[in-house]
């Protein structure tokens, strides 16, 4: 019997099982230092340089080098969980988001039990939105003090640092690096997931990704960092000498340009826009965004009486910055998008045909529009709807998460899910008002705009999907929720 069960092991079984034995007890050791924290810092470190070592990880260790990550932190999920039982002897701390995470799994339960697919393509579908969700959990159950806290901020910022300087030096290398950093290899997880087979369809050198694989990717990232740290260089009264936060704030607008990302300039825009005239209030923030628009629309202006044929714009491998910007609304673009199975194509079919057909709960999560009906090529639904199987009938995915959910859970999980970021910019408002510490006040600002921006941008592509940018929100959002729950506290006490 014992010779049957080792035929059917992997070759690399022994070498995984040492493997995942010696992060087991590496694991249980943090826990015994009270150390758990190390393993968010690691976690931070890891997603940005993620997709730039799976592309040098053999082909038989791809599966284990990607979701092992991901199994550390349900494992510290679980570990932090028993914990709290622990000491509180309960099971869940009190605070806003609760009762919104747990109405859309309901809400997700009740469309697997009206649908009636497979438990495992809608516990995958599940993962997909709210994995990285449950880090606010480990946060907020152990408590991290304020230094802890502060490590994690800095340790971030010291990825957005190495990011932004890998995006310049890829600039400067005029594409000669692309190669390297840029991985178009399809890998085949457990006979049943397809993962990568992403085409560079741009030239090389016109759009920079660093390490994090794809344009759009470091795009999202770089305006994550732009908000937050607009805060600490805006209004904060703490730093004294700002000018080296200054010139890193211009080199990352810079390479946010560069990303040539529109999703990501939007979410960035309107993230600084929102802290800058609606927490602020500033005069100074409004004439300079009066004198960058209008520059900005006097350069749109320039290039549209100087070219004839604006209204035929459409995608192209290299692109000017007017160019991607009169794209987005030229008519040409915009029946190409619709005709060949384009964003366009789903955001006007999606009510029609999916939402029509399942109104309130939806077809199902990993059924329509995500990464799971992408990667496992289900497409069950979309034949069931006579639509095409994503982007250009090829990708699964329909590029704006914002009609995948709707499609997946309906009109009431859709709800559910804006509620969620409602009560996120909730939340950062009282610890705003409340607090004395301006590291407390700067962060809560800096997420109020980084939850705008991330609602924004996924109206544009997958971007609740992205590993690095939605671990690095909720982990923010983790260090708002313990504030607000100390906030709460201290008022309580006096």
């Amino acid at each position: 019997m014992l010779d049957t069960i080792l035929l059917y092991l992997p070759n690399n079984f022994f070498g995984l099982f040492l493997l995942l034995t010696i992060f087991t007890l590496a694991f249980l050791l943090l826990f015994r230092l009270k150390k758990s924290e190390w393993i968010i810092y690691l976690l931070l470190i890891w997603f940005p340089l993620e997709s730039l070592i799976l592309m040098y990880t053999p082909l038989d260790y791809y599966a284990q080098v990607k979701y092992i990550p991901e199994i550390i932190m349900y494992g510290l999920v679980f570990g932090t969980w028993l914990s709290f039982i622990i000491r509180e002897h309960k099971f869940l701390p009190k605070q806003p988001l609760n009762k919104w995470l747990v109405a859309f799994v309901v809400v997700a339960l009740i469309s697997l039990a009206l649908n009636l697919y497979s438990p495992w393509i809608w516990t995958l579908g599940l993962r997909q939105i709210l994995r990285f969700v449950l880090i606010i959990f480990v946060i907020l159950w152990m408590n991290y003090d304020a230094e802890i806290l502060k490590n994690i901020v800095k340790i971030a910022l010291v990825m957005f640092v190495l990011e932004v300087f890998l995006g310049l030096v890829q600039y400067l290398s005029g594409g000669y690096l692309d190669a390297y950093l840029f991985s178009s290899r399809t890998v085949t997880v457990a006979n049943m997931a397809t993962l990568g087979g992403i085409e560079q369809f741009w030239t090389q050198g016109s759009r920079v990704f660093a390490t994090l694989g794809r344009y759009d990717q470091l795009g999202s990232f770089v305006a994550l960092g732009i908000i937050l740290l607009f805060t600490f260089v805006f209004d904060n009264k703490i730093i004294k000498n700002k000018f080296w936060y200054y010139i890193l704030l211009i080199f990352a607008v810079f390479v946010l340009y560069l990303t040539k990302s529109r999703a990501s300039w939007i979410a960035a825009f309107l993230g600084v826009s929102t802290i800058g005239l609606f927490l602020y209030k500033s005069k100074k923030f409004l004439w300079g965004l009066f004198i960058f628009l209008s520059i900005f629309v006097f350069y749109l202006f320039s290039f549209a009486i100087s070219n004839q044929n604006i209204l035929a714009i459409s995608d192209k491998p290299n692109q000017s910055l007017a160019e991607r910007v009169f794209e987005s609304f030229s008519p040409q673009s915009l029946r190409d998008s619709y005709e060949g199975h384009g964003r366009i194509f789903f955001i006007i079919n999606t009510p029609l045909k999916v939402v029509a057909n399942y109104p309130l709960f939806g077809v199902g999560p990993g059924q329509y529009g995500g990464g799971v009906a992408a990667a496992l090529l289900h497409t069950d639904m979309y034949d069931r709807l006579h639509l095409p199987f994503g982007i250009q009938n090829i990708y699964g995915q329909i590029d704006n998460n914002w009609m995948s959910i709707w499609g997946e859970v309906g009109t009431v999980g859709l709800f559910i899910w804006i509620m969620i970021f409602v009560t996120v910019i909730k939340m950062s408002l009282v610890v705003r008002e409340k607090t004395d510490s301006d590291f407390e006040k700067n962060m809560a600002e800096g997420l109020i705009g980084l939850t705008v921006g991330i609602m924004a941008v996924g109206f544009f592509g997958p971007y609740f999907e992205f590993r690095t940018l939605m671990f690095y929100y909720w982990v923010i959002v983790g260090i708002i929720v313990v504030m607000y729950e100390h906030t709460n506290f201290t008022k309580l006490r006096n």
